[in-house]
C-alpha cells in the first residue's frame, strides 16, 4: 500500500512538471506567433492537437525548454511503467 502512495505522489510531481513545461511552452509559442495566451489551453482542441503532433519538440526547442521537456516527459513515463511493474511484481507469488 505504502509502494502504491509513492507512486502516486510520483505521478502527481511528475505530472505537474509536465504541464508545467508545456505551460511555458504554450506561453513561448503564443510570443512567437503573437496570438493571446490562452489560460484554458488545456480545454482547447487546437493546443490538445499541436501539443500531440510531431513539431511540439521542436517548439519546446525553440523555446529553450527541450530538456525539461524530455525529462518530464520521462518521469511521467517511469511513474507508469515503475507503478505497473511494482504491481505485477507484488503480485507475483514467493
Amino acid at each position: 500500500m505504502v509502494r502504491g502512495l509513492v507512486w502516486f505522489v510520483l505521478f502527481g510531481a511528475a505530472s505537474v512538471a509536465f504541464y508545467r513545461v508545456n505551460d511555458r511552452i504554450v506561453w513561448d509559442v503564443c510570443r512567437r506567433e503573437r496570438r493571446p495566451y490562452p489560460p484554458a489551453w488545456t480545454l482547447s482542441p487546437y493546443w490538445q492537437w499541436r501539443t500531440i503532433a510531431g513539431g511540439w519538440y521542436a517548439d519546446a526547442r525553440r523555446a529553450g525548454l527541450l530538456l525539461p521537456k524530455a525529462a518530464a516527459t520521462a518521469a511521467i513515463l517511469a511513474a507508469s511503467i515503475g507503478s505497473v511493474v511494482t504491481g505485477i511484481v507484488n503480485a507475483m507469488p514467493g
